[in-house]
């Protein structure tokens, strides 16, 4: 791999680190080159880490037992988590999004379970740690655009994302029994939101032509899922037939989608910092001798200024800050839909709904104040705006 590589890892300063491993080529690469530059790297602790979906028969069993062997090959503490593959199946919605994100929740229960409970804030080097390489990349942003994305979607996969927001995503969308002899936290939100954790994806550069030379040039070998060959899969079939067409029609498409992913994290990144400029002396602490109702103890909430949100709008009646707007309070962790805050009749194009809920997150103007909430539940979200 390249020294570039080592010196970005090195940049961050991660102590402890948990890989996860699932025994195909890039996340083998991933655990060999760690294992190889420990050292070098000034990683103090390795663990790797496997999920079991419960999806295949026989092939899964086989993963997990080669990840396992690889793992005592170089001595790293192994830990395994089976997920309930016939719950996964029979619950609602896309079953790749479905796996996708119990598979988080189940590494973030190792994570809290192997972590050091003594860190805290700059102190705490934990992060766990995926193998996403380039080809994630390309395909990741070749659906966004197909689909359609905002400035958020356009950043493609993070190379480091903090842990609370996808343990937020996890709870919220994924209620999956897991049997693993793993203590099992229902509402990981509620425990790590305000921790200094991270998803580490240090491959995002290297190319799978990059990784294959890797594995020859250290004799490794992996398994391949033969799930990842069916194209009923949507990114299987991005991967297999639609990315292979698009770089036969338009060479260097590929390298050309992870390079949008790139300006636009850096152009994302200036509009979150004007958007902090403008909307943080809007917030206001949460008085706790006068707690929301309906409110359960992990229910997350910011508070607006109403006076103070109406004074800035005023005085940039002649801009449109609507879609700013929604993008700061996403990185307070409450995703919008596009158009959700616009109105072309209010001052800067922002309008702030008297009372409305989207899904899980509601939005409430009472007394002086704007409430922003996320509940556990869409039933709770809407119980909450529907109450004078």
């Amino acid at each position: 791999m390249s020294l570039d590589l080592a010196q970005n890892i090195r940049r961050h300063g991660f102590k402890r680190l948990l890989l996860a491993v699932s025994g195909g080529l890039d996340s083998i690469c991933l655990a060999h080159y760690f294992i190889a530059n420990r050292e070098a790297l000034g990683i103090a602790w390795l663990g790797i880490a496997h999920v079991h979906h419960g999806l295949r028969v026989g092939t899964a069993d086989r993963d997990a037992a080669f990840v396992e062997a690889f793992a005592r090959k170089y001595n790293v503490p192994f830990f395994l988590k089976k997920l309930d593959g016939e719950a996964l199946k029979n619950a609602e919605g896309s079953l790749e999004e479905k796996a996708r994100d119990a598979r988080y929740k189940a590494l973030i229960e190792v994570f809290n379970e192997t972590r050091d409970p003594r860190l805290r804030g700059d102190d705490n080097k934990d992060v766990i740690v995926t193998a996403h390489h380039a080809g994630d990349q390309t395909e990741t942003m070749y659906m966004r655009l197909k689909r359609g994305t905002t400035l958020a979607g356009l950043r493609g996969i993070q190379s480091l994302r903090a842990l609370d927001s996808i343990g937020h995503t996890c709870a919220s969308r994924c209620g999956v029994t897991q049997q693993a002899s793993l203590h099992i936290i229902n509402h990981p939100s509620s425990i790590i939101h305000h921790q200094s954790n991270f998803i580490y994806r240090p491959f995002l550069n290297v190319t799978r032509k990059e990784l294959l030379a890797y594995a020859r040039e250290n004799n490794l070998t992996w398994c391949e899922d033969e799930s990842n060959a069916d194209v009923k899969f949507a990114r299987n079939k991005v991967r297999h037939d639609l990315l292979p067409l698009l770089e036969r029609e338009y060479p260097g498409a590929a390298e050309q989608l992870c390079r949008i992913a790139e300006i636009a994290d850096r152009a994302y990144a200036k509009v979150i910092a004007k958007g902090e400029a403008v909307f943080d002396s809007v917030l206001v602490k949460q008085d706790p001798s006068t707690p929301l109702r309906f409110a359960q103890d992990d229910t997350h909430t910011i508070t607006l200024d109403k006076k103070k949100l109406n004074k800035i709008l005023r005085e940039h009646a002649d801009a449109d800050l609507s879609e700013m707007f929604r993008l700061w309070v996403a990185e307070q962790g409450f995703r919008f839909p596009i158009g959700f805050f616009y109105g072309p009749k209010e001052p800067a194009h922002v309008k702030i709904p008297h009372r409305a809920a989207y899904r899980k997150r509601s939005v409430a103007k009472i007394g002086h104040t704007i409430k922003i909430c996320e509940f556990c539940t869409p039933e709770e979200a809407q119980k909450f705006v529907s109450c004078e």
